[in-house]
């Protein structure tokens, strides 16, 4: 008889022999200290396909996988159970028809009435759970992994607003480590943004209310100190148990907000644009009236011809009007045609002071050139720089214009004010798309006439820059080449 669990006289029919052949599910070898297998049992049979004669006498390694025999398991076991005295395994299980079935199981070490020593398997199937388990780990990582794909950041909180979990895009946008996202006091964390606590009560009013879902548009601070704009989306998720769930979601709209603002600047532009030449056809048609009431013929002629030549202006504009876009993004293409470049500098000036008669411009110097250039957008140009000058002129009534050729073959041209002038710092940013100095906050204007002034004259292969001092005033320039590079422009009459 073995001395153990299971007896197995094949003489007997007792109790022992009864629990290794009458059990279904669990499954019993009896092997030798060497591996080799001497017994086994009704239910393995049933369980894993063989019969007695594919496993008496045979090396129970046969039942490993073949990556499990590479790593030396069945032996491993062997020696385990021959010096501690049983051995727990978790592992494939070969099946006759190749099939692997995960299975746990236990090995005994046991004696019968002689002392020798014997091996009792006793064998599980534990596939159908293992699959189970495999199958929730799979599922967990594939969402991890969808969750992980998205660009949005996403974060899970609990009633407590702390993090239970945040997807990768948040830790980059934001410039965490993954460690670090669980340590960080949400509250302190919006309270920088959120400053009316919207998106705070947006979250509270989730958790205490039946909402699926609700938003709302936040500018936040990312990592890198820039500025975005994020749609937040808040819903909250399937309780499970006591515990309330909620699901933000931070869906970067920066771009689309980039996009909505460069419509409103092309609008604005237009406003810009058509303020100057509008309002010099206005004021000579109300001046027009009253010469004719005092019956000035010569008079009449001068401005009814500054009234046609801005209306003209004005009309070219509206039906160019989809050219702006070209010309803020910088695809501008001049329309070149030849003219008297001091006629086109007097016709800004003229301009300016009609609109600004107290305003005192002067112009010194002159040049005797005929440029091959674009007219109009010369004198939007002019008429940026005049109406800058004014605009921050800080009481000061005197506006200088000066032309001048340099060396180079270029024209210069300056406009030069007495008015409150730029701080250092600024300087650099001053002809940035709609840059205003701190100090220059409160005046009318959107900061786009510098910007496309720089845009024309960079078009012409000119240059653009400033001198200022602040409290002491401001000098504007431009230079453009006297010939294009790739053009050739028709025979013009030399200036008078």
């Amino acid at each position: 008889m073995v001395k153990g669990i299971i007896a197995l006289s094949p003489t007997s029919l007792n109790y022992h022999r009864g629990l290794f052949d009458k059990p279904k599910i669990n499954s019993v070898l009896l092997i030798d200290p060497n591996g080799i297998i001497l017994e086994t049992n009704r239910a393995f049979l049933m369980a894993f396909g063989y019969d007695k004669e594919d496993l008496i006498g045979q090396h129970f390694g046969m039942l490993f996988s073949e990556s499990d025999r590479k790593k030396d398991l069945p032996n491993r076991e062997l020696r385990t159970v021959v010096d501690e005295g049983q051995s727990f395994d978790n592992n494939y299980l070969v099946n006759k028809n190749g099939n692997l079935t995960w299975v746990s199981g236990e090995s005994v070490l046991i004696t019968n009435d002689q002392g020798h020593p014997y091996i009792l398997k006793i064998i599980q199937n534990i596939h159908t759970q293992k699959e189970s388990e495999y199958s929730i780990i799979r599922l967990h990582n594939f969402n991890e992994n969808i969750l992980g794909s998205i660009e949005d950041a996403v974060l899970v909180l609990d009633t407590e607003l702390k993090i239970l979990k945040a997807n990768r895009s948040f830790t980059q946008i934001f410039n965490f480590s993954y460690q670090e996202v669980f340590k960080i006091d949400f509250r302190k964390f919006i309270q920088a943004f959120d400053i009316n606590s919207e998106l705070y009560n947006l979250i509270i009013g989730i958790i205490q209310s039946k909402l699926s879902i609700s938003r709302v548009q936040l500018e936040l601070e990312a990592g890198n100190t820039e500025k975005r704009t994020f749609d937040v989306s808040c819903s909250k998720l399937d309780e499970e148990g006591d515990q309330t769930k909620v699901l933000l979601i931070f869906h970067d709209i920066t771009a689309q907000k980039h996009i909505e603002k460069q419509r409103e600047d092309i609008l604005n532009f237009v406003a810009h644009e058509f303020r100057n030449p509008l309002t010099n056809v206005i004021l000579n048609i109300q001046l027009l009236d009253q010469v004719l009431q005092e019956k000035s013929t010569d008079e009449c002629k001068d401005l009814i011809h500054r009234a046609k030549t801005n209306a003209q202006r004005l009309k070219k504009l509206i039906n160019e009007l989809y050219k702006s876009t070209k010309l803020i993004s910088g695809n501008f293409d001049p329309e070149s045609t030849s003219f008297v470049f001091e006629d086109m500098i007097d016709e800004a000036i003229q301009s300016a002071r009609q609109i600004y008669p107290q305003y005192s411009i002067t112009k010194k110097k002159g040049t005797d050139i005929t440029l091959f250039a674009d007219r109009d957008k010369l004198i939007q140009v002019m008429t940026n720089y005049l109406t800058n000058a004014i605009k921050y002129s800080d009481g000061s009534l005197v506006i200088e214009v000066e032309t001048r050729l340099n060396d180079a073959g270029s024209v210069i041209v300056s406009v030069k004010d007495y008015g409150r002038g730029i701080p250092a710092r600024d300087l650099p940013y001053i002809f940035t798309r709609f840059f205003r100095a701190e100090k220059t906050k409160n005046l009318e204007g959107l900061g786009l006439g510098l910007f496309l002034s720089r845009q024309i004259i960079q078009a012409h292969q000119g240059s653009t820059w400033v001198e200022s001092i602040e409290g002491e005033g401001s000098t504007f320039y431009f230079s453009l080449p006297l010939t294009f590079p790739d053009s050739n422009p028709p025979a013009a009459p030399a200036a008078s």
